[in-house]
C-alpha cells in the first residue's frame, strides 16, 4: 500500500511540476519582447554593458527586477485590503508576466558569466534536466497527446487563423531558443 501510494503522489507532484515548467516556459518566451525593445538604441547600449558583466556582477543584476516589481506588488495587497480583488489580481498576474520576461532577458544576456561561476552551472544543469523530465511527463499525458493531434489537425485543414498563428510561430522559432 505505502509503495502504491508513494508512486501515486510522485506522478501526481510530477505532474503538477510538468504543468508549472510549462507554465514557466511559456512565460520565459516573453522575453522575445525585451529582446526586440533591446533594438532600440538607448537599450542596445545597456545590453551590451550587460553582457560585460563579471560573473558576480551579472549574478547581483538578477535583483533589479525584484526591486522593480515591488512596488507593484504593494500596489496589488494594497488594491486587495481595498477590495479590489480583480485589480490586484490582474497587476500581480502583470508583475509576474514583467518579471518573468525580464530575468529571462537578463539571463540570455548574462548566461556566459553566469556559468563560469561553478555553483550556477551545477544549478543550471540540475534545473534543466528536471525541465526536461516534466517536458516528457508532459508529453505522454493524454489530454495532451489529444491536444497535440486536434491540434496538428486544425493546422492542416487550414483557415485564416490557423495560417496566421503558423506564421506567427515559424517567426519565433526562426528568432531560435531563448540565449
Amino acid at each position: 500500500m505505502k509503495r502504491w501510494l508513494r508512486r501515486s503522489s510522485r506522478w501526481i507532484l510530477l505532474a503538477v511540476l510538468s504543468v508549472v515548467i510549462a507554465y514557466e516556459e511559456i512565460q520565459w518566451r516573453l522575453s522575445a519582447i525585451f529582446a526586440l525593445l533591446g533594438e532600440l538604441p538607448f537599450l542596445r547600449a545597456i545590453e551590451a554593458w550587460v553582457r560585460g558583466l563579471p560573473p558576480y556582477g551579472a549574478l547581483a543584476l538578477f535583483g533589479i527586477p525584484t526591486l522593480i516589481l515591488l512596488p507593484m506588488k504593494i500596489l496589488a495587497v494594497y488594491w486587495l485590503a481595498e477590495d479590489k480583488k480583480m485589480l490586484a489580481l490582474a497587476t500581480l498576474f502583470a508583475a509576474k508576466i514583467i518579471g518573468t520576461a525580464l530575468v529571462a532577458r537578463i539571463f540570455q544576456l548574462t548566461k556566459k558569466a553566469l556559468l563560469s561561476i561553478g555553483w550556477c552551472r551545477w544549478v543550471h544543469d540540475k534545473v534543466m534536466a528536471l525541465r526536461d523530465a516534466a517536458y516528457e511527463i508532459w508529453r505522454r499525458m493524454p489530454a495532451v497527446r489529444w491536444w497535440r493531434a486536434r491540434w496538428a489537425r486544425r493546422m492542416r485543414e487550414g483557415g485564416v487563423w490557423q495560417r496566421r498563428w503558423a506564421a506567427l510561430r515559424a517567426r519565433v522559432e526562426r528568432q531560435g531558443p531563448p540565449r
